[in-house]
């Protein structure tokens, strides 16, 4: 209706990055693996303007944590998302961001009221989104969303390519979740002990599963049982050991021990340490992709093609149409293939 009453606007097609010296990205989305997407965009951004600072705008609690130590990254602002005293909070956060006048502002994904409330309401020289019938955001500059189906992580660096005139690959949109060495160990020890074992390198044999998801995505404790029966009797050697949600959940599986890490740069340096990482269709699988380990993803929900792990070792399973005992073999060949060594830094 905004598109419409405001009628036709008009665009530059083409951006210059001369000048642009702090960049504001607008992502009003409270999920997790919505807050991951950014990071091929963070990347992009700091590869092109490496003297630039980066402010996110985002509804993910976590996200400070997640980003915020992100190389180009100076705030991560978080807007009220599903939280009470929502209209106090939300005027906190516009403060926050109203406080810079930004040379560049960004909607990164076609289809966003909240990111255009905050382009909007923000205070930027230029601002860059996706041109669409119901665009109604006050953009200087935009472009047409790609016509065919692209993963949501590479939305954003495509946007950027095609507004600054370079071609975009989607080879290098890739997760990235930079971590510490001391995370890493930790990580490492925490699985260690959850396996009892003292000597470190033994997480090398461990493939890490989380069973649990929202509504549809959900697969039973039977389909689970099927798989691990299936992929032990193909693999021996592993090492199941299963990520719970909170400390007091029940493991799905009793025959293998579990593990519980409360955050999320934990959980992804603990998944750093195994050799592979199964999950249903939820945000450690997204962790588990900004990691070099081996990630299966197990949809039968959403869009694989929209959703699902990136990497080149990484694999998309739709549940509806394979056997637990099918998807068992498809992971062995994974796991037979990444061998025994440490995967290769994703730095």
């Amino acid at each position: 209706m905004l598109a419409r009453l405001l009628g036709p606007r008009h665009y530059e097609s083409v951006l210059s990055l001369e000048g642009v010296r702090s960049v504001l990205v607008c992502r009003i989305n409270g999920r997790m693996g919505n807050t991951l997407f950014l990071t091929p965009l963070i990347r992009h951004l700091h590869e092109l303007l490496p003297e630039a600072v980066i402010d996110l705008a985002v509804a993910n609690v976590r996200a400070p944590e997640l980003l915020g130590d992100m190389p180009g990254v100076r705030q991560v602002v978080v807007f009220p998302h599903k939280t009470d005293r929502m209209v106090r909070r939300f005027l906190s956060a516009l403060r926050r961001v109203r406080a810079t006048r930004y040379d560049l502002a960004i909607d990164p994904v076609p289809e966003s009221n909240s990111g255009r409330v905050l382009m909007t309401l923000c205070r930027a020289r230029r601002r860059l989104g996706f041109v669409t019938s119901f665009q109604w955001a006050p953009l200087t500059h935009a472009v047409p969303p790609p016509s065919d189906v692209m993963h949501q992580a590479a939305h954003p660096v495509y946007l950027i390519d095609r507004a600054i005139g370079r071609e975009y690959s989607p080879r290098t949109v890739r997760l990235w979740l930079p971590l510490r060495e001391d995370e890493l160990r930790a990580g490492q020890e925490v699985i260690a002990r959850a396996i009892g074992r003292t000597e470190l390198s033994a997480t090398r044999q461990v493939i890490g599963y989380f069973a649990h998801a929202a509504g549809y995505k959900m697969l039973g404790r039977e389909w689970w049982q099927e798989f691990w029966t299936a992929f032990t009797t193909l693999q021996p050697d592993a090492i199941p050991v299963e990520c719970l949600p909170t400390a007091q959940q029940a493991r799905t599986d009793e025959r293998f021990p579990g593990f519980n890490v409360a955050s999320p740069r934990g959980l992804s340096a603990a998944i750093a340490s195994m050799r592979m990482f199964v999950s249903t269709d939820t945000g450690p699988m997204h962790l588990a992709s900004s990691t070099p380990v081996p990630t299966v993803a197990l949809f039968r929900a959403s869009d694989p093609l929209q959703y699902g792990p990136l990497k080149p070792t990484d694999l998309s399973i739709d549940v509806g149409s394979v056997s637990p005992s099918e998807a068992a073999r498809l992971c062995q060949q994974i796991w037979q293939a990444s061998g025994g060594a440490a995967p290769p830094s994703n730095d």
